[in-house]
């Protein structure tokens, strides 16, 4: 009796526990069911895999009529164990069909998906779908087992239950994880990696205290960045305060040139000029005209720019040759236009010298640079001017300059080539010419030929080399007169007409640009004309030391003259009051230093124009004067240092 009451007492508990779980086992069927509605029909999956499900029916048989129940699992019997077990079975005989281990095949068939062809990925489906199947089987008798085990207290066989629902549940996410790779488009290798590492329990854990993030980033990483913003921001400071450091010294500069400017003092003649000061001690550039000056000065023509220049740049070319690059004070482009060859006249302030002098010099840059001009001066042991360049003039001096002079250019207009023949420093006017014809791409033909002492004395060789180079129709031809000892492999001696008349072709249908020493210009113009080029297609610009000065005869009286002087003429300054007697050949250049009169001068070639002065009466004879323009012709000048008088003459100086 009390036996019986016991069982009607956990009656009511095992009730309960059946019914959870045929509630539980109609969910799995449902969601089952859910999953497997787009697979075929029972009878056409058996008819697509007669092998598979021969092999089920022969070796575990169901229940069918007049038959016997095949072998139920140990952990119950009913319609759920069967099928869970048949379901198993039919998984292995489908894995063993396809040559791979029986539980675990899923995870090499995932690994290898990308790889598998069509109907490969249809079999995978296939099984994946039926391990889902056969693990649901298994849950569903795992958990009848649990429920018949835990009616009866039986733990032991609890825990086996527990167990197998597990092994359904592991079997059911293996074909759910292949179901999923080949039905949703997920990489299959990360889905069975992922089930893997979940199976090993090798997914790491999550935090679920993960600390705050400023725009994705760390605390640490948003530091960092923090600083090196800062660090920018600090560059870029003190950049702009650098800059703007450096243009108030500038600005500082200037302002403390255009004082000394001022402070400088004014002539009476040009009240209105400016002439800088030089802050040196023992040398000054400022052009500071004579008491003896004279009375009137020639106005500066359009076109022409008379004031200082700073120099900017020094470079030595040789031993004896330097080049001075000249600009604006204040950084501007240059205030004047000029043609290649054409001259500038420095009016400088020597000391021991008690006057200005003046000299001119070939600009040896191209036209076509506007920041600045260069001159290339070559120091001569008993030359007043060039050795005060070399020795004295430095960075940052103003020089006063008049430029353009001359009419010893060629800008490459009116034909289509050139010859240009230099010797020593006389090379400057034909680079100037290279450079600018070179610059601009012109298309003719130039023939560059150069004679020089030795190697030393190449002024422009590297440069010259590098022109010739890049423009294939610059010729150049290099002679060197003292080559002996040295690594010249080029033509050696003089220049000769052979020498010419081969390198340059057709060369009686070309123009010639000459520039050197008198005797070099007056051989290279005889070899011209013998090889046949038109005298009007020569020009010449010397370059040279000053002609000996000649002293003139003072004035005498009338009626004492010597039979020898009937060649002379008297010569009348009407400015100064002096006056004297021109000898043979003497140039009233000559005879006005020879009675102290102030005439300004500097090439004493013809070219610069410097010593033009009027001519009142009388006449004169000149072999040069490119330096007077058709106006100064008309109006009556002449060239000092080019005029032989051939009567008594009055000049106005």
């Amino acid at each position: 009796m009390p036996q019986k009451n016991k069982v009607r007492k956990y009656w009511p508990t095992a009730y309960y526990s059946r019914f959870l779980t045929v509630a539980m086992v109609a969910v799995t069927g449902l969601l089952v069911t859910l999953s497997t509605h787009a697979q075929e029909s029972d009878a056409e999956h058996r008819s697509h895999h007669p092998d598979v499900y021969g092999e089920q029916s022969q070796s575990e048989p169901g229940n069918t009529k007049g038959g016997k129940p095949g072998k139920q699992p140990s952990s119950g019997n009913g319609m759920g164990g069967g099928m869970g077990a048949g379901m198993g079975k039919m998984m292995d005989g489908m894995m063993e069909k396809m040559g791979a281990p029986k539980p675990k095949d899923l995870y090499p068939s995932l690994m290898r998906l990308p790889e598998l062809p069509e109907e490969k990925r249809e079999e995978v489906l296939t099984k994946a779908v039926g391990r889902m199947q056969a693990g649901t089987a298994i849950m569903v008798q795992g958990f009848d087992a649990l429920s018949r085990a835990d009616a009866r207290q039986d733990f032991t066989r609890m825990q086996s239950a527990v167990l197998e629902i597990e092994q359904g549940l592991s079997q059911y996410n293996s074909g759910l994880a292949a179901k999923r790779a080949l039905t949703e488009g997920q990489a299959p290798r990360r889905v069975a990696l992922e089930w893997f590492k979940r199976e090993m329990n090798l997914l790491p854990t999550v935090s679920s205290h993960e600390p705050p993030r400023f725009l994705g980033m760390t605390p640490l990483h948003t530091g960092i960045m923090l600083v090196l913003i800062a660090f920018a921001v600090t560059m870029i400071w003190m950049y702009v305060f650098k800059m703007r450091r450096a243009g108030a010294l500038m600005e500082e500069l200037r302002q403390q040139s255009l004082t000394d400017a001022d402070a400088s003092p004014k002539t009476p003649e040009d009240s209105q000029k400016e002439s800088p000061s030089d802050n040196t001690a023992d040398v000054s550039n400022t052009v500071v005209p004579s008491g003896d000056a004279p009375a009137a000065a020639v106005p500066t023509k359009a076109g022409r720019y008379t004031g200082p220049l700073r120099v900017t740049g020094i470079f030595t070319e040789t031993h004896d040759v330097k080049t001075f690059r000249l600009a604006q004070p204040n950084g501007e482009q240059l205030p004047f236009n000029y043609e290649p060859g054409q001259f500038v006249t420095f009016s400088l302030s020597i000391p021991g010298q008690e006057k200005i002098v003046k000299r001119s010099y070939t600009i040896a840059s191209s036209p076509s640079q506007r920041d600045y001009m260069e001159v290339t001066i070559k120091r001569e042991e008993h030359g007043l001017v060039s050795r005060h360049m070399h020795d004295t003039v430095k960075l940052n001096d103003l020089l006063e300059i008049k430029a353009p002079n001359g009419k010893f250019y060629f800008n490459g207009q009116g034909v289509n080539s050139v010859v240009l023949v230099s010797g020593g420093v006389g090379i400057t006017p034909m680079m100037s010419a290279v450079r600018y014809l070179t610059a601009q791409c012109w298309e003719g033909d130039i023939y560059f030929i150069f004679s020089a002492r030795t190697t030393h004395d190449f002024i422009f060789e590297q440069e010259l080399l590098y022109l010739q180079r890049r423009h294939s129709n610059l010729h150049v031809l290099i002679s060197m007169t003292r080559a002996e000892g040295t690594t010249w492999m080029g033509p050696q001696g003089r220049l000769t007409p052979e020498l010419i008349n081969g390198f340059v072709p057709e060369l009686t249908s070309k123009v010639a640009h000459i520039c050197g020493p008198p005797a070099m210009m007056d051989a290279i113009s005889d070899m011209l004309l013998e090889l046949g080029m038109p005298k009007n297609s020569i020009k010449t610009e010397a370059f040279g030391g000053e002609p000996p000065k000649k002293k003139a005869a003072p004035s005498t009286p009338s009626g004492t003259e010597p039979a020898a002087e009937a060649s002379t003429h008297e010569v009348k300054f009407v400015a100064s009051g002096k006056q004297g007697k021109s000898g043979p050949e003497e140039t009233i250049l000559d005879v006005a230093e020879a009675l102290d009169v102030d005439i300004e001068s500097s090439c004493r070639a013809g070219s610069c124009g410097s010593c033009k002065v009027k001519l009142l009466s009388g006449s004169v004879e000149m072999d040069v004067d490119d330096g007077l323009e058709d106006e100064d012709k008309a109006g009556g000048y002449i060239l000092a240092c080019q005029a032989i008088p051939s009567t008594p003459v009055e000049v106005e100086a």
